[in-house]
């Protein structure tokens, strides 16, 4: 025979539910620590990432300006005829 007496089934069905709860709270705030160390993470990546591709872009703009110095009139051909055919392109 059980000793259980009548209402406390419920009670033990509370304690159950409270003791879900609490454990997937702390799931929860398991989960969201880690989301914010990946973001981190994330961010860290995406800002070196940056930084490199504004050095490249930077060295490839001073490699350019050389390259007009040494071959200024090279440079002005190539520029005339990038012109050109810009020009012709938008016309059709």
């Amino acid at each position: 025979m059980s000793t259980a007496r009548p209402g406390q089934g419920g009670n033990d069905t509370a304690a159950a539910a409270r003791e879900h709860l609490d454990k997937l709270v702390d799931e929860v705030g398991k989960i969201q620590s880690e989301l914010s160390a990946m973001g981190a993470k994330v961010s860290k990546l995406a800002s070196e990432g940056l930084s490199r591709a504004q050095e490249g872009a930077a060295e490839g703009v001073h490699e350019a300006e050389e390259a007009v110095r040494r071959n200024p009139l090279a440079a002005l051909a190539i520029a005339v005829g990038l012109g050109l055919l810009l020009g012709a392109f938008m016309r059709r």
